[in-house]
């Protein structure tokens, strides 16, 4: 039988509910409001994921749910530090920890979502928790790959593609290796992994769309964002990468400051046809992804994955 949606939400439920209660054993120590931010999970879309590999590899069920809670809390460690890199304002329509405090306690609170996130990984096993130590060590070079590429036009749709295999798919890669080890029927095992990477990368460049094409009511973050830290993300990438594209785009880019800037970019990229490309791009990764997801074990439940792999190509949100 496939995950049912009620054994899903079931599953789901469990992890909000380990994330709660981590919550709670450090709210005491920090306060309610700051260890809300350390285990307050966003939309979800991590665990989904796991879980539904985790159904598909035939893996058994508690661990699954305790990567799927190590994969919300290194997620938000990950974010915490990123808003004070970005100094953003507003996250999953709240206001960020270093807006409403200061740098230095957001920085500590992802810290401290981190240290939850490998005590969550200690208890799926040894391996589970080495193997995050070098998904952590990815995800931060892939961080300071973008850092020192800021402002810089020198920069290929191949070099983009690889800071997201780290900036994001490190993470998701994790999980993979995780959950294939803890399967127990025969299967490709360089499938989950490589599966799971393509997930993330692929959550990476929606979300880059994004910026330039959801309003911040509908994306939860402040707008523009990649604008504002002169960040290149795929769209405008395809348009430098066009000879008659790259001159007036350079002229939107250089003038960041004006008025408007951010919407005269985003229809520029839009018009253009430059973020249907992008879309492209998301496209061949969810074809390579299927044919991965069509080799698990599980077949029913692999089924199910690939229609959520779908979905995440398509979301607006």
């Amino acid at each position: 039988m496939p995950i049912s949606i009620l054994k899903m939400e079931d599953s789901l439920t469990r992890v909000r509910e380990g994330l709660e209660s981590r919550s709670r054993r450090i709210e005491g120590r920090v306060g309610t409001e700051l260890a809300a931010f350390v285990s307050r999970p966003g939309k979800m879309l991590r665990s989904r994921f796991c879980l539904l590999l985790g159904a598909a590899l035939g893996a058994p069920e508690d661990k699954a749910e305790a990567a799927a809670r190590a994969l919300e809390l290194v997620h938000n460690a990950s974010l915490l530090h990123d808003d004070c890199v970005d100094e953003a304002t507003l996250r999953r329509s709240r206001p960020t920890p270093n807006a409403v405090y200061n740098i230095p306690t957001a920085l500590l609170l992802g810290d401290l979502a981190f240290s939850q996130g490998l005590e969550e990984a200690v208890d799926i096993s040894p391996s589970a928790a080495r193997l995050l130590v070098t998904a952590v060590r990815e995800m931060t070079v892939g961080e300071l790959q973008e850092e020192f590429l800021k402002g810089s036009t020198d920069l290929s749709v191949d070099a983009y593609m690889g800071i997201c295999s780290r900036k994001t798919g490190a993470l998701f890669e994790w999980a993979g290796a995780v959950l294939s080890e803890l399967s127990p029927f025969p299967h490709e095992q360089a499938d989950p992994p490589r599966l799971a990477c393509a997930a993330g990368i692929l959550l990476q460049l929606v979300d880059d769309i994004h910026d330039y094409t959801l309003p911040e009511r509908a994306s939860g973050k402040d707008e523009g964002q990649d604008l504002k830290n002169r960040r290149l993300t795929l769209p405008c990438l395809y348009a430098l990468s066009e000879p008659s594209a790259r001159e007036p785009f350079l002229r939107l880019w250089n003038a960041d400051h004006e008025p408007g800037a951010a919407d005269k970019i985003a229809k520029f990229l839009k018009d253009g046809g430059f973020v249907s490309r992008a879309r492209d791009k998301g496209r061949e990764l969810v074809d390579s992804m299927t044919a991965m997801v069509r080799r698990l074990p599980c077949r029913a439940e692999a089924a199910e994955l690939a229609f959520f792999v779908e979905l995440l190509s398509k979301r607006e949100f």
